[in-house]
């Protein structure tokens, strides 16, 4: 197997689990709320939302940067909002998906997929600590999960360059 092909089945499976870790994270979080039949076409919907959100950036990537830093900022912002609008309300959930769009795309432009990994991450870990805390701790933790995440993206890859 070739050094590229190597590279995207690793990248189709990273996009895979990171697709499963979304949809579980809305399973558990709707669970409780709507039952297990419903939590699952819920979980399911984000597995797959997420997994084509990836795709579709992988596709992009092939016609314009532009187009990808585009879909980066589209899509961390939509996430941000819809993940924080319930419980701090409209405009301070836009405001905080405009500064998420804006970190995660600068972060992309740094170190690409890794950073809307860290993003998924980071957001699941958010909606699964609203199951047990208030919004401002799990925000908290977010942020710091966020940040954590980002610089170990930095870290894997510089590696990576430096090991190409």
């Amino acid at each position: 197997m070739s050094d590229v092909a190597a590279m995207d089945s690793f990248l189709a499976v990273v996009f895979g689990l990171a697709a499963l870790y979304a949809g579980g994270v809305i399973f558990v979080v709707s669970a409780g709320r709507q039952g297990p039949q419903r939590a699952a076409a819920n979980g399911a919907g984000a597995a797959a939302g997420v997994a084509a959100a990836l795709v579709l950036m992988v596709l992009l990537a092939h016609v314009a940067v532009a187009a990808l830093v585009a879909a980066v900022v589209l899509f961390s912002g939509a996430i941000a909002y819809f993940v924080l609008v319930r419980d701090i309300g409209r405009r301070p959930a836009a405001l905080t998906a405009v500064g998420a769009a804006a970190l995660i795309s600068l972060s992309f432009l740094l170190v690409s997929y890794l950073a809307v990994l860290a993003f998924i991450g980071a957001a699941g870990i958010y909606l699964l600590l609203r199951l047990w805390v208030r919004t401002r701790p799990a925000l908290l933790v977010m942020g710091g999960t966020l940040s954590g995440l980002l610089a170990a993206s930095g870290v894997v890859f510089a590696v990576a360059l430096s090991t190409m």
